[in-house]
């Protein structure tokens, strides 16, 4: 049944019974039909006017948008109505000739209703279960499609639909593999990537024989076979051994040896240590973001690392350090905070000089950071702005306060932000700090 059916014949009705009346108490008004003659022509004048509203009026009415019970359910879900959605859906599922759009939609309102409690609350979730049990076993095709473009929109019932696929399990691997090689829902590939790993073993066959394919884009291939590595399956080993034999690409076979080594074979481990001074950047990297796996870290390879060429490298390098810490890596820390690295590097950095304050792995640092904060060559306020921050940070507050009083590090710190900083989100901070100090 389309809903306000019955609303729009009424208002077409009264809107005919207006005219009518209006024709009654006018005539002196010029007729649309001229009729001559006697009371019969009168009432065939008056006949033919009405089926003329009529039609006219119809046709209006025909203009008006219909709501449909799919499209109440679709709102309702989005919204975190959950119940309410439930049923409309339930009804558009027999009412719709495309029974695609409801059923998936449905599998995710028992879902949702299920993982929020509002099933249990009104005692339906005995029902509910039953239900996305069944539905989700069943889950076709075209459903699971239609569930990967309601990912691609982001809403509320996210998680609840990623779980649905999850659950279908290996079936739905396919799909999901088929989205990130044709580049679609770019933003939501980190929630793809996340339901391989959750399907895990079931999904590595499709996962291997898609890397291996030619037509598979390299980063693809590289993210599948991290993909691989994560869900730790040694079964996956012979298969990884193939793909590296048969690929020609140096920056893939070096994510496959990462993979390898996740999987057990500590025999890869030496190939990732000379990757970090290879010549192919994809190397690099590759063997950057494996520093964090190793169980013999070179700390000597990693700091001479965080001065490599790419950001993605210093990156991956500065987080490794702060799990292997090095007090050697502190002067090439400090440096990424004012170099061309990006935002991303610069907080890894913050992140490990941190931590290496807050485990007294390194003695003055904070006098170390406020010199370069008053330094006149740190020209980018938002440098500034990070340095600030990280003096924030309570192991930092702490060395400030128990400096020697001969260094008068509190003393600096105001002197610069009275008499140097011009930037009101720095000195902003700045004034935080110094409030801090005096407590």
């Amino acid at each position: 049944m389309r809903l306000q059916i019955v609303h729009a014949v009424e208002r077409c009705a009264s809107y005919i019974i207006f005219m009518t009346h209006e024709r009654d108490t006018h005539h002196e008004r010029v007729s649309l039909i001229e009729f001559s003659g006697g009371k019969d022509k009168r009432n065939m004048k008056k006949i033919l006017t009405i089926l003329l509203l009529i039609g006219v009026v119809s046709f209006g009415c025909q203009q008006e948008q219909v709501i449909t019970q799919l499209e109440v359910g679709r709102g309702k879900l989005h919204a975190g109505l959950t119940l309410e959605a439930v049923g409309h859906l339930e009804r558009a599922e027999q009412e719709e000739a495309n029974k695609v759009e409801p059923r998936a939609l449905l599998v995710i309102a028992y879902s949702n209703a299920l993982s929020s409690g509002a099933a249990r609350v009104h005692k339906v979730d005995a029902r509910y279960q039953t239900e996305r049990d069944r539905r989700v076993g069943e889950l076709g095709e075209y459903e699971m499609k239609k569930i990967l473009q309601i990912l691609g929109e982001r809403h509320r019932v996210q998680k609840d639909a990623m779980q649905v696929l999850v659950d279908r399990g290996a079936p739905a691997v396919p799909f999901v593999l088929e989205d990130l090689v044709k580049n679609r829902y770019r933003k939501v590939h980190g929630d793809f990537i996340q339901i391989l790993k959750d399907i895990g073993s079931p999904a590595i066959k499709d996962i291997l024989e898609v890397t291996g394919d030619s037509n598979t884009p390299l980063a693809v291939k590289i993210q599948l076979v991290r993909i691989v590595g994560d869900i730790g399956d040694t079964s996956a080993s012979a298969g990884l051994e193939t793909l590296r034999n048969a690929t020609t690409d140096e920056g893939l076979k070096m994510e496959i040896n990462t993979a390898l080594y996740l999987l057990g074979d500590e025999g890869s481990e030496q190939k990732i240590i000379e990757g970090l001074m290879d010549s192919n950047v994809v190397v690099r990297r590759a063997a950057a973001k494996s520093m964090i796996f190793l169980k013999e870290h070179p700390t000597t390879k990693m700091i001479d690392a965080l001065e490599d060429s790419d950001d993605a490298v210093r990156t991956d390098i500065a987080i490794a350090l702060r799990k292997y810490p090095d007090a050697g890596a502190v002067d090439n820390l400090i440096a990424i905070l004012t170099n061309g690295s990006g935002p991303e590097t610069k907080q890894a950095a913050i992140d490990t000089l941190n931590h290496y304050a807050e485990n007294s792995l390194v003695n003055g640092l904070a006098a170390r950071l406020i010199e370069l904060l008053v330094d006149p060559k740190v020209i980018n306020h938002e440098d500034r702005l990070r340095i600030v921050q990280l003096l924030k940070k309570p192991a930092l507050i702490k060395q400030v306060k128990e400096a020697d009083q001969y260094d008068n590090l509190p003393h600096k710190i105001y002197l610069f932000y009275e008499e140097k900083e011009t930037n009101d989100m720095v000195r902003d901070e700045l004034n935080q700090l110094l409030l801090v100090l005096e407590e």
